[in-house]
């Protein structure tokens, strides 16, 4: 039998315990997998689909689990089917195999400024202006709603559809150091909620395999982290991480270059800041916490309050938090 035809017969095996995936669209071809995780943290999420499953790597990882769930899919199936789901599982993938299969994955290790994306189809410049009732709702949502200062939608190339599959949203793509496209994200402009984000598949890269346009990163200044996009546009040399979680890859880059790094994350990340600050804090680099409490209606202020005309100035501003003391204050006001 084809290893295609065994990966989909594995998310069938999945699909019996965990239920549907969020998505199914070209299922025999497609790698990247959402569930509903069953993981004691967020089983009863319903619709969240934080594991993500990965039929090529054979492993899966709940974004969401504290402690993080993840491992190859035999824990899965063990931890969560029946003990027919394991005997099945060892037929089509034996364990043995596994571990020879994850050896080989650890040692491949891909360049990540030669990975790159496509824009999705549709796709049109913000900055050309058109006479339609969409390229008016996505602009005011951008510009007014959003806040987003108009001279970025040329510098970012920001775009926006009115068709194709990834229509009725704002495409805010990203750029590698050799201005290639590399990642882009969806947002929907339209006031319809259950409209939701859309990333590249990630048959096509996933987020933790590139920077969030690292094009416009100067990793001689002090680095913001923060979680999404929007928050990128407010503060000067931030990167986004598209979540809560900070990738390895973000962390060699960040050790490569010896960086000062600033967390700003978001209130309901507490934990995870506290894991990330201790993370980076172990590895030598120079790492302070902002408060985000203060600056809920307006983050650009963080930028304007610790050092307005370079980054590199914000550190003469900065009073240094004892973070622990910070984070555990906050942990007990939860």
């Amino acid at each position: 039998m084809m290893e295609g035809n065994n990966d989909y017969i594995i998310v069938q095996l999945l699909k019996s315990f965990l239920g549907n995936p969020k998505s199914e669209h070209d299922a025999l071809n497609k790698k990247q997998w959402q569930f509903n995780c069953p993981g004691p943290t967020c089983r009863h999420d319903v619709d969240k689909f934080n594991l993500e499953y990965n039929s090529k790597k054979k492993a899966f990882k709940c974004w969401k689990c504290e402690p993080v769930y993840s491992g190859y899919v035999h824990k899965l199936v063990w931890d969560y089917g029946t003990k027919e789901d394991y005997r099945k599982l060892n037929v089509i993938f034996p364990k043995e195999t596994s571990r020879s299969f994850k050896d080989k994955v650890k040692r491949v290790k891909t360049d990540h400024q030669l990975i790159t994306c496509e824009l999705p189809k549709g796709y049109m410049p913000l900055g050309k202006k058109r006479n339609t009732k969409l390229y008016e709702l996505a602009w005011n949502y951008l510009v007014h709603d959003r806040k987003v200062n108009p001279s970025f939608i040329d510098k970012y190339q920001i775009g926006y559809t009115e068709t194709g599959p990834r229509k009725f949203r704002i495409i805010i793509p990203s750029r590698n150091t050799l201005g290639r496209f590399n990642y882009y994200e969806a947002r929907s402009y339209m006031k319809d909620p259950k409209i939701p984000y859309i990333k590249p598949s990630g048959d096509e890269v996933h987020k933790n395999d590139i920077i969030f346009n690292e094009n416009f990163i100067n990793w001689d200044l002090p680095i913001y982290i923060v979680e999404g996009v929007f928050d990128m546009f407010r503060i000067p040399n931030s990167i986004p991480i598209l979540g809560k979680e900070i990738s390895e890859l973000l962390v060699e880059q960040l050790l490569k270059h010896n960086c000062t790094v600033i967390l700003c994350l978001d209130d309901d990340a507490i934990k995870k800041t506290d894991e990330t600050c201790k993370l980076l804090t172990s590895l030598g680099l120079n790492v302070f916490f902002i408060d985000l409490t203060d600056y809920k209606k307006d983050i650009s202020k963080i930028y304007e309050d610790h050092g307005k005309e370079e980054v590199a100035k914000a550190l003469m501003n900065m009073k240094r938090l004892d973070l622990e003391t910070e984070i555990k204050k906050k942990l007990k006001n939860e």
